[in-house]
């Protein structure tokens, strides 16, 4: 049984569909998977170890390049898959285009987020997760089956061990950036950068170590955080070290963006902040997350429909998560654990 999963995607999309994995190898144990990836995230498939065959393509110039760019990607995929059979092709994406990606590869039965006889279009409300795995499957009703998500420990480089010695002050991160992708940057997603520094402040009047992180596209959030105790290693770690540093983590702090989803995948504690988007579809499903959804009372949201959000230059519903309620729900969280002084 061969078969390809077609999912390029930010960081917290392609967590979010690992869990097909699991659903392949509990239908067909003998399996062999080939995922068709972007390069970002391709250590991230790697350390998972699952998976047999991890085909890497640049996004960013497959996305956003010029068309010579973006033909040249195409055609390089095409010819790594040109006459290979595979018994079933998935492709993650609602998005037509996604599938010209597989189109050299020999399927005998294709399946895709798309409107048709088998509903395989995401439904409204529903854990992303599951839809993925329902694509796998192709069961729903009372008998689909909820993803799971397998922790991926990674040990912490030796520059970063000294960060986190054992039996020392929990160590809470923040993610003020994040929030985009190849294709555009969703600030409407973020929690307001000045709530992360008030915030950032009383944990440390709390005895609580806090670490700022990021990739190096979110350097602009540092300047806020200067003159404060904090470790900011922002832009200074690789993908897999991120999940590292995350895992060393005793809490994590992000609004609806990758450093989230990595986290939960880490097995870290974290507090999911959303606005626009729905946390019914995108936050981790798991006892160890706590969600604080903004904007209770405003009709707009949420206001993402799978493609865009509502014109929107004042993201109120983010606004309205104070650093009150996030400081207090951090402190419950860290109050259950037992620390070493």
């Amino acid at each position: 049984m061969n078969i390809l999963i077609v999912k390029i995607g930010a960081i917290g999309d392609v967590i979010m569909a690992l869990p097909m994995i699991d659903a392949i190898r509990g239908k067909y144990p003998e399996a062999r998977i080939s995922w068709l990836c972007g390069k970002t995230v391709a250590p991230l498939l790697k350390a998972v170890g699952t998976i047999d065959e991890i085909i890497a393509v640049d996004e960013k110039r497959l996305l956003t390049g010029t068309l010579l760019g973006k033909l040249s990607v195409l055609i390089s995929v095409w010819k790594q898959l040109a006459g290979h059979f595979f018994d079933l092709i998935v492709t993650g994406h609602s998005d037509p285009r996604y599938r010209l990606l597989s189109l050299t590869a020999l399927g005998k039965e294709r399946r895709s987020f798309a409107r048709g006889k088998k509903r395989f279009c995401p439904v409204p409300g529903r854990y992303h997760t599951d839809e993925y795995v329902r694509l796998i499957t192709n069961v729903d009703g009372p008998e689909a089956i909820h993803g799971r998500l397998h922790k991926l420990a990674v040990l912490l480089p030796d520059n970063l061990q000294s960060e986190f010695k054992p039996g020392y002050f929990p160590v809470v991160a923040l993610s003020p950036g994040g929030a985009k992708n190849v294709l555009r940057d969703d600030a409407i997603r973020r929690w307001p950068l000045e709530n992360y520094v008030l915030l950032a402040r009383e944990l440390i009047k709390g005895k609580v170590k806090v670490v700022i992180t990021g990739a190096s596209s979110d350097q602009w959030v540092s300047d806020s955080f200067s003159g404060l105790e904090v470790i900011d290693l922002v832009g200074k770690t690789s993908l897999m070290d991120m999940a590292a540093l995350l895992g060393a983590c005793d809490l994590v702090v992000s609004h609806d963006s990758g450093p989230l989803h990595l986290a939960d995948l880490a097995g870290t504690f974290v507090i999911a902040l959303f606005g626009p988007t729905n946390p019914h579809e995108l936050a981790p499903y798991n006892n160890q997350s706590k969600i604080l959804w903004g904007g209770e009372n405003l009709a707009c949201r949420p206001c993402y429909d799978g493609r865009t959000y509502a014109k929107c230059s004042n993201n109120i519903c983010m606004q309205e998560i104070s650093v009150d309620v996030v400081y207090n729900t951090a402190m419950e969280i860290l109050g259950r654990k037992v620390f070493k002084q």
